[in-house]
């Protein structure tokens, strides 16, 4: 009888040494990649600014005749979506009746306020300020102090007080005096 030495040898291959390599090189990679983190500077793109104040000016169109009412200079406004400071009124709004607007056929646009026996006394377009303290940027984006919000021209925001819910259109962006 043969006594024969069934025992293999195991040896590693080519291919281990390939997985072995890409554990290794994906351990240092997560390695270099927490220690160049530590070493970056903060992104402070949203943290307090020195921050100014800027007049935001906006229009309010089709709302009822008492949202003025509420729209006073010692009224904190947030907005809806964050609850983040927006700001306060700055003055008295100036308030017309509402307008209704048509478009003619042949694309020209028609204003007619509304009249004293109208359906809608009861709606006015408020025109207003609010004082905003945050930072303009060069491209007119206003970024509010404090909060990730930004106010930019010709977009439409929803704020709130303890008593109103109001929405408007910005239409102008100023440094305060």
């Amino acid at each position: 009888m043969e006594n024969k030495d069934t025992s293999v040898k195991k040896r590693l291959g080519v291919l281990d040494f390939f997985i072995i390599l890409v554990l290794v090189l994906c351990v240092l990679g997560i390695g270099l990649r927490f220690v160049f983190k530590l070493n970056q500077p903060q992104d402070e793109s949203f943290v307090s600014v020195d921050t100014e104040e800027y007049y935001v000016s906006y229009i309010s169109r089709n709302v009822r005749n008492t949202v003025p009412d509420y729209l006073t200079e010692d009224t904190l406004f947030r907005f809806a979506s964050s609850n983040d400071e927006f700001g306060y009124p700055f003055r008295t709004p100036t308030v017309q009746p509402a307008e209704k607007r048509y478009v003619g056929s042949d694309g020209t646009q028609y204003k007619v306020p509304s009249l004293p026996n109208d359906d809608r006394t009861d709606r006015n377009d408020i025109f207003g300020i609010f004082k905003v303290k945050g930072k303009l940027n060069a491209d007119g984006v206003l970024q509010v102090d404090g909060s990730t919000n930004i106010i930019c021209l010709n977009k439409e925001y929803m704020v709130r007080s303890d008593i109103l819910v109001f929405k408007f259109t910005v239409v102008g962006i100023t440094k305060a005096p």
